[in-house]
């Protein structure tokens, strides 16, 4: 026996098969968006991250031979009576360059950390876009499709005549009595 359905709006099918198509264009319209916000941090930590810090690390070594340089000059130029200047300066310009050459280098190693990071989640996610997109198309165009037969069956179910009652049979005419065996 199958079990029976409680249907207290016929109107509700049609009205949830549309929601599902609405439901099926924004989900498709926020995983675009999603996309394009992985291509779009894509082409930053590829591009313009991994320039601007190469190009950092150019101008961090220009600036550490230019301090290495200026302390070697003002070694020479200072020396005075066979006793070694401190060149305090210098020597701090230097090791501010060192260290800048440093953070440019660490943040060359951290863009390729990530690069690699993202590409593997941006592939993850296209996997998982395609799947999701069939499930889209396929499930939800199944569903929405037996909701809509579901709606045509049930209006056509009240739009069906029902049979025409049989006649009612005559009443029964009432038994006669037995009586009692006379004759003879």
């Amino acid at each position: 026996m199958s079990p029976s359905a409680r249907v207290t709006s016929i109107d509700a099918l049609p009205l949830l098969a549309a929601a599902m198509q609405k439901f099926r264009g924004e989900a498709a319209n926020a995983v675009d968006d999603i996309e394009g916000e992985v291509r779009r941090a894509l082409e930053w930590i590829h591009h313009d991250r991994k320039e601007y810090w190469a190009q950092e690390a150019r101008r961090a070594q220009e600036g550490m031979n230019q301090a290495r340089l200026a302390l070697q000059q003002a070694m020479t130029m200072r020396r005075i009576a066979d006793r070694a200047p401190t060149c305090v300066d210098e020597k701090r310009a230097l090791d501010r360059a060192k260290r800048r050459l440093q953070t440019a280098q660490q943040k060359i190693q951290a863009v390729r950390h990530w690069e690699t990071v993202l590409d593997r989640a941006a592939d993850d996610l296209h996997k998982c876009r395609t799947h999701f997109d069939a499930w889209l198309e396929v499930d939800i165009s199944r569903a929405v499709a037996a909701l809509n037969d579901m709606s045509e069956s049930l209006v056509a179910y009240i739009l069906a005549k029902a049979p025409d009652e049989p006649p009612a049979e005559p009443a029964a005419a009432p038994a006669e009595k037995e009586t009692d065996h006379e004759e003879l």
